[in-house]
């Protein structure tokens, strides 16, 4: 459907260890004919990415798709701009919604029991086990 394909779908672990992202560089590589990245990535492995691009001598080989947590931000770039040239990036947009704090702070327990949701995060929200 329009020329484009999901070539590769590549998870960065948690904890990376030495080499992992010029792994990553390398199994982006395999599909010689895949140019754009979508990163979905946090900014420490963002960072990472690119230098592995840029190490490879791959700068401006890829298309990079930034995700929300590029964003607006340098940090992610700082130094590797080369690497991170003609790079897309998506910041959604985010507005206040007007009494929206008020609500949301008077709901309790008590009072919200058809979210679902609401007791998981009182747990987490008051660091405690319901």
């Amino acid at each position: 459907a329009g020329g484009l394909c999901i070539a590769q779908s590549i998870k960065i672990p948690r904890e990376p260890r030495p080499g992992e992202f010029s792994k990553v560089i390398r199994r982006l590589m395999e599909t010689s004919t895949a140019r754009g990245v979508v990163l979905f990535a946090n900014e420490d492995d963002i960072r990472r990415v690119l230098e592995a691009a840029a190490q490879a001598n791959l700068s401006g080989h890829f298309a990079w798709v930034g995700s929300d947590s590029w964003g607006a931000k340098m940090a992610p770039v700082a130094g590797l701009e080369e690497a991170a040239r003609g790079a897309i990036t998506i910041l959604p947009k985010r507005a206040s919604v007007p009494g929206f704090d008020e609500y949301f702070t008077s709901r309790s327990l008590e009072n919200n029991r058809r979210n679902l949701w609401f007791h998981e995060f009182w747990e987490e929200d008051f660091n405690c086990v319901l």
